[in-house]
């Protein structure tokens, strides 16, 4: 156990930096530790299997990416401001379980999600259709299923229609397949 004259703690104070309840807690004890893995054995799964059908030499996949990581506040949102940060807390608790990357430009190309039984659930279910919108207002594609085999089709005839130049906007592989787009979808 680390104790109350942590060197961490000593560094701060010497900056004349007042450390917070939590980074107090974070000096005198161990409170974080290792996950063994990045992914679940099905995401990993999954991941693989779109390792095998996609050109590493044309695409970068980038597991477990945050969103606030991919997509950024638009400048009129004040900075700083109360509604800044309760838009960025929301959207960095968030992760893509894959993101395409252009391998030459580090463009991102698309966002692909991996469905589970979780995704049912109200509070996931919430989550999908607030992430649908941030990455649609951000023009990040975004393709997911629960099946993972139809998603790796999916993404394999996206970055098809990518490396041929097509729009994005035509390609019906990128329809999402959440409650909340079909619903969507029907009112048309």
């Amino acid at each position: 156990a680390v104790t109350k004259t942590s060197p961490v703690l000593r560094s701060l104070k010497a900056l004349g930096i007042r450390p917070s309840e939590a980074e107090q807690r974070l000096c005198r004890q161990r409170v974080w530790v290792g996950n063994d893995t990045l992914m679940t054995p099905r995401e990993q799964h999954f991941f693989r299997a779109l390792l095998r059908h996609t050109s590493r030499t044309r695409w970068l996949l980038c597991p477990q990416v945050r969103v606030a990581d991919i997509a950024t506040l638009s400048p009129h949102i004040r900075p700083r401001s109360r509604t800044w940060w309760q838009l960025f807390r929301m959207a960095s608790q968030w992760h893509c379980d894959v993101v395409i990357v252009d391998i030459h430009t580090f463009a991102i190309i698309g966002a692909v999600e991996l469905d589970d039984a979780s995704h049912q659930k109200k509070h996931r279910i919430r989550r999908d259709i607030l992430l649908e919108e941030v990455l649609r207002q951000a023009g990040i594609p975004l393709l997911r299923d629960r099946d993972s085999e139809s998603l790796v089709r999916k993404v394999v005839e996206f970055l098809k229609y990518r490396e041929a130049g097509a729009e994005e906007k035509s390609i019906t592989v990128m329809k999402s397949t959440t409650k909340h787009s079909e619903h969507k979808e029907k009112e048309k």
